[in-house]
């Protein structure tokens, strides 16, 4: 693919960087950092404010980086909000070589892949918990490393390593202590979590032996602890044949931990390969919204509602066949892929916004877009759902063979931000878009890759993920 223009602010000239190996430079912020938030307000949300101005930020992986000549070494980047949202112009890019990160930047670590924001020692700034997937430990493989950067009034700084493992994490108070708590796919850590890394205690995640495909944290029944939501699996079939598909669970949270509880709107809910939660019907009551983006016809996107006796029984079930939603299914689509939910209009409605990275777009294949599906008292549907790509009128670049833009996607604030990791060959690219009371605009809608950042360019896959 051709290399293009990124567009951000003239002000990006003068913008503050961090840059992945040296010491920091400064960056201006806000003089008043807000007070802390309660444990359990910040376990609702992904919501991230690093450097406590009150703005939304977002930290962004780039786990293919090559850091002094350590090919997928990996970084992140954080683009700090500013009042015109995160445009790329405030920003830190950090490695494994960066003062006051632990390790040292290595081929294949791929730091940076998996990223969570929590305020994990309550002093009302946000920190990240990063992931480094192919650390080795010893002679041990691939083990993989997490390790959390606090947040403070100049940004993410000092860092501590908290743990071994690959698997992604997510935050929440799961055992309603009023501290936060992490939680992996096979592990509990729980909090309060200390300067040092140290968890109060470790503990599996819940009494179930199953493979865990994806998740979501939230207080789904409104107890005031947290709850998370998984599609899980068995490891093996019992009669040696084929491994059956994953179905949506709650683990439900209690003073002791998780616990296993019922299936979640089955079989509407089979093969869930992302989750999200929020209101979408603004009734009080928080809503599993999940992406099926393998399934036929070109995935899936569904709803299951939550009612004051628990979720209903059934989803709504949302693909591009289905009246009022632009485009038409067709296998390899992936609608569906990675879906996020935030109130993006301001309407009180939790909307949806979904990639579609496997679409086929003038001519070129896996070009890909994204759709915003409006939330609204009747829950999703195909009513006014916009799609973009990067041939939509305001959007920066153009639509080209493999792109897969609307791989990954964030509600931030009242913006979107969708990455197309595949970008300019594997370079990467993300887009931020504003949200208005009619929808998603692509007006002043700006784009930042890792040349943008001055990080490093080749193969960093920038975009892979956002933090959860």
């Amino acid at each position: 693919m051709s290399s293009r223009r990124f567009h951000v602010s003239a002000a990006a000239v003068v913008a503050a960087v961090m840059a992945v190996t040296g010491a920091t430079t400064a960056v201006s912020h806000a003089e008043d950092a807000p007070a802390g938030a309660l444990a359990a307000d910040a376990a609702a949300s992904v919501r991230a404010d690093f450097d406590g101005d009150g703005y939304t930020d977002v930290a962004i992986a780039a786990p293919g980086g090559t850091v002094n000549g350590k090919a997928g070494a990996g970084y992140f980047a954080v683009v700090y909000g500013m009042a015109e949202g995160p445009n790329g112009v405030k920003r830190q890019v950090i490695s494994q070589d960066r003062y006051g990160i632990p390790g040292t930047a290595e081929a294949g670590d791929h730091f940076g892949g998996p990223l969570t924001a929590a305020d994990l020692d309550g002093d009302g700034f946000t920190d990240l918990v990063v992931g480094a997937p192919g650390e080795d430990i010893g002679s041990a493989r691939d083990v993989g490393l997490q390790t959390v950067v606090w947040g403070g009034a100049g940004g993410l700084a000092i860092a501590t390593t908290i743990g071994q493992g690959r698997a992604e994490t997510r935050a929440g108070d799961f055992d309603g202590d009023g501290h936060l708590d992490l939680a992996t796919a096979y592990q509990m850590r729980y909090g309060p979590f200390s300067r040092s890394g140290s968890a109060a205690r470790i503990g599996p995640l819940v009494d179930l032996d199953v493979r865990v495909y994806a998740m979501e944290a939230g207080d789904v029944d409104g107890d005031g602890t947290t709850d998370l939501v998984v599609s899980s699996g068995p490891w093996d079939s019992d009669d040696g044949g084929s491994i059956p598909p994953p179905r949506l669970r709650l683990l439900k949270g209690t003073e002791k931990g998780l616990v296993a509880g019922p299936f979640i709107a089955y079989p509407d809910t089979v093969s869930a390969d992302s989750i999200a939660l929020g209101d979408i019907d603004a009734d009080g009551r928080s809503d599993v919204v999940f992406g099926r983006s393998t399934a036929a016809a070109g995935g899936l996107v569904g709803v299951v509602r939550g009612t004051a006796n628990g979720f209903a029984a059934r989803a709504t079930l949302i693909g591009q066949n289905t009246p009022g939603v632009p485009g038409a299914g067709e296998s390899g689509d992936r609608f569906g892929t990675d879906v996020s939910v935030g109130d993006i209009t301001g309407d009180g409605y939790a909307d949806v916004v979904t990639g579609v990275p496997g679409e086929d777009l003038a001519g070129r294949t896996d070009a890909g877009t994204f759709a915003v599906l409006r939330g609204g008292s009747t829950g999703l549907s195909g009513t006014r759902v916009q799609v973009f790509s990067q041939n939509t009128a305001g959007v920066p670049g153009t639509a080209e063979n493999g792109d897969r833009f609307g791989s990954r996607t964030a509600v931030v604030g009242g913006h979107v931000a969708v990455s197309a990791p595949e970008e300019n060959s594997g370079s990467g690219a993300v887009w931020v878009f504003r949200g208005t009371t009619s929808g998603v605009t692509a007006t002043r809608s700006v784009s930042f890759g890792p040349h943008t950042l001055a990080a490093p360019v080749s193969g960093a896959h920038f975009g892979a993920a956002f933090h959860r």
